[in-house]
């Protein structure tokens, strides 16, 4: 992660000491909080994506020796797997670049009102899919919607839905961006807020799509010890 902050997005990252961190941290579904460790520290944004996951991100300045970036984890984020942290973490990374640079407006806005599934508007969703559900297409159609509903409960983030034939869970991933998972005749999709859809790159979409599940996954079995280790499936 020092080598993408320090090397790869370094330039990109320049830009933030020019942006106002209270709407970025609204846009990352985040809060810049009001204290900072040390003088240089222009401000600290906490992101608690679902408990027990918590990053703080530092943006240093200083006028001789520049800018610098650092990343910190609550104690408490250790109950998350490291693969799946690093993974948040590098995808927070790449959005702040992206704001830092330009590519992204810091415009205040909320999801777009429609739904719209994955594989009907990215062209290269099959591949993506497969990464991001794959094995867990098989895992997720035994999920009752009584599992799911505690298990999101647990997660401190989100909401579920018992319908006919099935359940959706949907979850505010970004200020402007939501997620759909739905179940129905154990065919599990996904699906994103047509503004975020448009805006943000399918590989990330998928990205926080594999992250989202997996959580979801682990609070579900953590409900109901009966279900198969999601490891069994890979």
């Amino acid at each position: 992660m020092r080598q993408y902050v320090r090397q790869k997005y370094r330039q990109d990252l320049a830009g933030l000491k020019d942006l106002d961190p209270r709407p970025l941290a609204r846009l990352l579904r985040g809060e810049v909080l009001e204290e900072c460790p040390y003088a240089t520290i222009r401000w600290v944004l906490r992101l608690a994506p679902f408990r027990p996951l918590e990053l703080y991100w530092l943006f240093d300045f200083d006028e001789e020796f520049g800018h610098d970036l650092h990343l910190l984890f609550a104690p408490k984020s250790r109950a998350v797997p490291t693969e799946d942290a690093y993974v948040f973490a590098w995808d927070y990374l790449a959005l702040l670049a992206r704001y830092g640079r330009g590519a992204f407006p810091l415009v205040d806005r909320g999801p777009g009102p429609e739904w719209l599934l994955f594989g009907d508007f990215a062209s290269q969703a099959g591949p993506l899919q497969d990464v991001s559900l794959g094995p867990r297409r098989e895992l997720l159609s035994l999920v009752a919607f009584e599992v799911a509903e505690v298990a999101v409960a647990r997660m401190d983030c989100g909401r579920a839905w018992a319908w006919p034939g099935g359940w959706e869970v949907v979850w505010p991933v970004l200020g402007d961006l939501a997620m759909r998972l739905s179940c129905f005749a154990q065919s599990p999709e996904v699906a994103f807020d047509s503004h975020g859809a448009q805006k943000y790159e399918p590989e990330f979409l998928m990205s926080f799509a594999w992250l989202y599940i997996n959580a979801f996954l682990r609070e579900c079995r953590q409900v109901e010890p009966s279900l198969p280790r999601l490891s069994e499936y890979l």
